[in-house]
């Protein structure tokens, strides 16, 4: 009886353990990469390191806390949410872009990213698009308002989940500010959470064989008792 309870406890251990993905997210707060070109902040054509450029788009400007702003509706407002860098999410032009390609997922595992926008300085302004490229999420966009009077502001969190449709998730962020004279809203600290959906059929076929491992005791059990 005791070897037929321990069979049947590990299936069902095994059929809701379904295993998290091992999947992980690189360089999500920008400390790392390039190196910054102009003293205080990096412009080019280089993205922070683990992350892509997205084609048609500028590679975001990188700001270090050491950068200042002043001047009229354009005083700097914040510094990082976390450690000393986080992205102005445009370049010398309105639009900037990267992304990440995350692997090794499960289908139908929920994928959730977080990420934290601010409107770092008065002319700090437009539009951050967050897209989970590969789950049936929607895109989530994010509008900073121009306000070229502020005196403070915040940084505020967001998320967007989806369900996973392949084994790739693209995590993907396009800033856009709507003016060649503005920053574009600032992106800082992308954190990404994995939940497993269905067990993979490996698992399936240990849980299966725990369940024939309990229906055998069973019988022999009933042969002895016969």
């Amino acid at each position: 009886m005791k070897f037929l309870i321990g069979a049947a406890a590990a299936a069902c251990a095994i059929a809701s353990a379904a295993p998290v993905a091992a999947a992980t997210l690189v360089n999500g707060g920008f400390e790392d990469g390039p190196a910054l070109n102009y003293g205080t902040y990096y412009r080019g054509p280089a993205a922070p390191d683990g992350w892509s450029r997205v084609a048609g788009y500028e590679a975001p400007d990188i700001l270090d806390n050491a950068y200042t702003q002043t001047g009229a509706g354009l005083a700097q407002l914040l510094g990082a949410h976390g450690g000393s860098r986080y992205l102005d999410m445009n370049g010398a032009s309105p639009s900037g872009g990267i992304y990440q390609d995350i692997t090794g997922l499960t289908v139908g595992s929920v994928v959730t990213i977080t990420y934290w926008v601010s409107q770092w300085a008065q002319n700090s302004a437009g539009t951050l698009t967050a897209s989970l490229i590969g789950t049936d999420a929607t895109a989530q966009v994010v509008d900073v308002p121009y306000s070229p009077g502020a005196q403070s502001a915040a940084w505020t969190q967001y998320s967007l989940s989806g369900v996973a449709q392949s084994d790739t998730v693209r995590i993907q962020f396009i800033g856009y500010s709507g003016s060649t004279s503005r920053g574009a809203p600032g992106l800082d600290d992308v954190a990404l959470n994995v939940v497993s959906g269905a067990p993979e059929p490996a698992a399936w076929a240990l849980m299966i064989a725990g369940f024939g491992l309990s229906g055998a005791a069973l019988r022999r059990r009933q042969t002895r008792l016969a």
